[in-house]
């Protein structure tokens, strides 16, 4: 694999992990799920306050205060109980110790409660055993509240991190899938020079400076994603071109290209060209015939469709079978999923003919 290949690659894959992270700020600043929470608990406790500055002596807010610290104390306490025992699966431990936690954090703070207002008249006659029962419901609650948080940010964050996994491994795919593919294709057109170079061709000049703006192409576009249209059409067309001073009177070729020029839509690089190498391996297999190859473009809103159709020799065409199809294949897979993509092909005895839609950009 060219070392150029494999620089690309990575800082492909190191652009779209910092893509990720931009777009996914709770995945990777964990500080964020922290201030939602207390944010929302500040909400929901406004009221109490307000009513509390508005009405009751400044011993009263002063005793909130104290308590929210405590409240914040046993609220990651029970964030790291869960960390201990729930995600360990060990959910039976887990409530028990949780719920028991509460339990001692709702007396200790009544304790503190019954000690630091003894001396408000307004609060005389109030004793540990009510306090505790008006307030139990509430506490189990906050527990039980706090675990679903904590249940949901993890489940959030473990969704995506999969999620992220799996386009890295597609992205790690497709890297690989698109290094297997231009070797290929160098392979079967080095293939077709070695039988002129053998016969000492003067057509073998005008082939390498075909293959020169081919190879190009294959080193340098296809580090891209996507590829205008138009610039790939155009390799389809020096491919004819090379092919063309090969075969000369052997060939009948017609190429229909009725797709705009200049056409913003964008499509991944090498997936057509693997189907035109296909139909020259095709139909050099029909014996005492010329090679008949027609081929036609269209682009109608996003949708491109690619059809191209040649003769064969049904006998043999089960060793034009290669790595390149299959490849193109799973390419088509992984960059067009989900309907917009559908490739037929067809045999009828007598010709080859492959028809792909592609959903462009």
């Amino acid at each position: 694999m060219p070392a150029t290949f494999v620089e690309t690659s990575k800082m492909s894959g190191l652009r779209f992990t910092n893509q990720w992270k931009h777009k996914n700020w709770l995945l990777y600043h964990r500080w964020l799920w922290h201030l939602l929470f207390w944010t929302g608990y500040a909400v929901f406790r406004f009221w109490p306050y307000y009513i509390t500055v508005s009405y009751y002596p400044s011993v009263f807010l002063v005793y909130m205060l104290f308590s929210e610290i405590m409240f914040v104390g046993i609220t990651y306490f029970t964030i790291w109980l869960y960390t201990r025992f729930f995600q360990n699966k060990r959910y039976v431990l887990y409530s028990l110790v949780g719920i028991v936690s509460w339990l001692l954090f709702l007396c200790g703070r009544t304790l503190f409660q019954l000690h630091y207002l003894r001396n408000e008249p307004s609060f005389k006659g109030s004793t540990f055993g009510n306090i505790v029962l008006n307030n139990l419901t509430f506490v189990l609650i906050a527990f039980l509240f706090v675990t679903a948080c904590k249940y949901f940010k993890d489940g959030y964050i473990l969704q995506h991190v999969e999620e992220e996994k799996k386009q890295q491994q597609l992205l790690a795919e497709m890297n690989n899938l698109k290094s297997q593919i231009a070797p290929h294709f160098l392979f079967n057109t080095l293939n077709n020079l070695y039988g002129l170079a053998v016969d000492k061709s003067d057509k073998l000049p005008g082939l390498m400076l075909r293959l020169s703006d081919l190879l190009r192409h294959s080193l340098y576009e296809t580090q891209k994603p996507l590829v205008m249209l138009d610039d790939e059409i155009n390799v389809l067309k020096s491919y004819v071109e090379l092919e063309t001073l090969r075969l000369e009177e052997d060939l009948k070729l017609v190429f229909n290209n009725a797709v705009p020029t200049l056409t913003q839509h964008q499509i991944a690089p090498l997936v057509l060209i693997v189907f035109l190498e296909n139909a020259f391996k095709h139909a050099k297999l029909v014996q005492a015939e010329p090679v008949e190859i027609s081929i036609n473009t269209t682009l109608q809103d996003n949708w491109f469709r690619f059809t191209i159709k040649n003769n064969y020799n049904h006998q043999k065409a089960s060793s034009a079978n290669g790595l390149g199809l299959t490849n193109v294949q799973r390419r088509l897979d992984v960059l067009y999923p989900q309907g917009r993509h559908q490739l037929t092909i067809t045999k009828d005895g007598t010709f080859h003919t492959v028809t792909l839609q592609l959903q462009l950009r």
